[in-house]
């Protein structure tokens, strides 16, 4: 309850500051009746040796002041010590101490028993002990005291209710923005996908509060737009073919014959597609910030798979494959979306290509790890290359394919944290960058 009620987080730290003030009050009233005890006593002292020295005779000193015994102890200027009162035992310690000492602003506390002894500096040098056992005078202080603590205390706690009660309706005042803030947060979703919280009437403590709601719905939309996109797109792909094989079994089912190689070619067609929708649906999103892949992988074993998987296509359609690959190329990435990469960059060169196709895999010093595929046709035009990398999109709207393909590449090499894009036209020539972070061998490592 503490760690999700902010107004009761504020309310308990006000209550610990009040009590340091009832502490403050204590420390306050602490050790006060002895230090009045003291300077009263320092003031009688005066008067009661007003006249008195070293060569007085002791008995002209006043055995009782105000209503209590005194007893007097004199020691020389070397602090050596003379004589003592009769009603004395054994005499007072000397207590070197002064009235000013009363008045420092800070000072360690002296408790001072029943019996104040304060010193008299005579005329001689001599000093003078002082002892009364001053009954009437700690009662009446100590009562005063206690009367004013008491005050004090009852006076400050009628205070703090009447703080706490302020508090509280300040906090409500305090948390009326931030109530107001989360109530305009119920316009959030589908049906206002461009709504915010206004920002101009809100309190700068809360500002970032609500900007990074803001900043969040704003990617929230985006992905949104991005899904509905996704979901318009793909029901548009899967209508035409879904509609032509609709078409096939109604003509099988009218004229009683049945196309099934024709059948089979749509069918595959279909499954083609959705599998390319799923993958590129699994691997749409970006990877979090500052998330990196440590995987080794090793660019060239990974080339040649794909390269072997992908052979028997281009023999079927009679076509030439090449493979121009260095060994030990190793970079930080997926060897299982790289794989499916370079198979679907170069089934697009076979289906959109023309003549023979080069696989290549080398580094650069200055570039890192580079892939390239090559065909002899003519490519795309570099000026309006990103559109070919978005989905659907197609060069040639007649040729067969679903335009996944290099929308499925460009995210799988972008979540890597590679480059792709298409640096001649012709002849066509894709290109993969990635950046190596060091040597092959650290890699490795």
């Amino acid at each position: 309850m503490f760690r999700r009620s902010l107004e009761l987080r504020m309310l308990i730290a006000l209550l610990i500051v009040f009590s340091l003030g009832f502490c403050s009050l204590v420390l306050y009233l602490y050790d006060s009746r002895d230090e009045l005890r003291r300077t009263t006593m320092f003031i009688q002292a005066r008067e009661i040796t007003a006249r008195f020295t070293a060569d007085s005779d002791p008995a002209s000193l006043p055995t009782h002041f105000a209503g209590g015994e005194l007893s007097y102890t004199l020691y020389s200027p070397t602090g050596e010590y003379v004589w003592k009162s009769e009603n004395l035992e054994q005499p007072r310690r000397l207590r070197l101490l002064t009235l000013q000492d009363e008045y420092r602003l800070f000072r360690k506390p002296l408790r001072s028993g029943f019996v104040i002894n304060v010193p008299v500096l005579l005329d001689d040098g001599s000093v003078l002990m002082v002892a009364k056992r001053d009954d009437f005078e700690r009662e009446t202080i100590g009562a005063l005291l206690t009367t004013r603590m008491f005050r004090g205390m009852i006076i400050q706690l009628l205070f703090c209710l009447v703080a706490v009660t302020l508090i509280v309706g300040l906090l409500h005042w305090m948390m009326r923005p931030i109530r107001q803030a989360a109530r305009l947060t119920d316009k959030f979703g589908p049906a206002h996908p461009d709504y915010r919280i206004p920002l101009h009437k809100l309190p700068r403590e809360i500002l970032p509060l609500a900007q990074a709601a803001n900043s969040g719905m704003d990617r929230m939309s985006h992905a949104y737009t991005l899904e509905k996109r996704f979901f318009e797109d793909a029901a548009h792909e899967l209508r035409t073919p879904l509609t032509v094989l609709d078409l096939r079994l109604q003509q099988a089912r009218l004229g009683g014959q049945t196309d099934w190689l024709a059948l089979t070619r749509d069918m595959s067609q279909i499954r083609r597609l959705l599998g390319q929708l799923l993958t590129l649906s699994c691997h749409e999103h970006e990877m979090p910030p500052g998330a990196e892949y440590i995987e080794c992988v090793n660019v060239s074993r990974t080339a040649r798979k794909a390269a072997a998987v992908i052979i028997p296509l281009f023999e079927t359609a009679r076509r030439e494959l090449r493979v121009e690959i260095e060994d030990h190329v190793f970079v930080h990435g997926n060897a299982n979306l790289l794989h499916e990469t370079l198979i679907n960059v170069m089934e697009n060169a076979l289906l959109h290509g023309a003549g023979t196709v080069t696989l290549r895999v080398f580094t650069k010093p200055e570039a890192g790890s580079i892939i390239e595929i090559v065909d002899e046709g003519t490519g795309v035009d570099l000026q309006t290359q990103n559109h070919m990398f978005m989905r659907f999109r197609k060069n040639v709207q007649s040729t067969t394919g679903s335009g996944l393909g290099l929308a499925i590449a460009r995210r799988h090499i972008l979540n890597m944290g590679a480059t792709i894009a298409f640096i001649s036209q012709s002849p066509c020539i894709v290109r993969m960058v990635f950046c190596s972070s060091g040597s092959d061998q650290s890699i490795r490592a």
